[in-house]
């Protein structure tokens, strides 16, 4: 049941997180339209790797990180570009707290959260392998005891690189 639980409050955050508390519950527009044929090359085989290590802490001051924590991979495309930005505030890196508010955008396509998942391990560590070179967003979802969040990091992988990350928000 906690799993299931966190599972749903990951996928309200990573569909819909927000800095901002909004006064309404107003899906947010997004005005790119989600171009499937665009990030087509993000199910091709590579040779490149994303690695790195997730820690959170959320506002009251509380450090968690291990392998309860998801970090999902997506392909770089305007409408996500367009949505993280209203999501962190910025399209290059950042960190929200869940409790903050969801908002929810329209459209809201389903090829948008076709992502690659992984989980952290007991250290915080993680690794995508396989990679085609392309332009990503790293997203780690660190949710515990109704409280957490999740970090965003803009990442470019050429041709069989390797990249180290670190998705820390303090």
């Amino acid at each position: 049941m906690k799993f299931s639980v966190a599972v749903l409050i990951i996928g309200l955050l990573f569909g819909c997180a927000n800095t901002k508390k909004s006064d309404n519950n107003a899906p947010i527009k997004i005005i790119n339209k989600f171009d499937e044929g665009a990030v087509k090359w993000f199910k091709t085989k590579g040779q490149g790797s994303i690695k790195g290590i997730a820690k959170f802490k959320s506002k009251s001051g509380v450090v968690r990180f291990g392998k309860e924590f998801r970090i999902e991979l997506m392909p770089y495309s305007l409408y996500t570009e367009e949505r993280l930005n209203k999501i962190y505030e910025n399209n290059q890196a950042g960190h929200v707290y869940v409790e903050d508010g969801i908002p929810k955008f329209t459209p809201d396509p389903k090829g948008y959260h076709d992502t690659k998942k992984t989980m952290c391990d007991k250290d915080g560590n993680f690794e995508f392998n396989n990679l085609p070179p392309g332009d990503y967003y790293v997203i780690a979802f660190m949710l515990w005891d109704q409280t957490g969040g999740g970090i965003m990091r803009h990442v470019m992988l050429s041709e069989n690189e390797a990249k180290t990350i670190k998705m820390i928000n303090f």
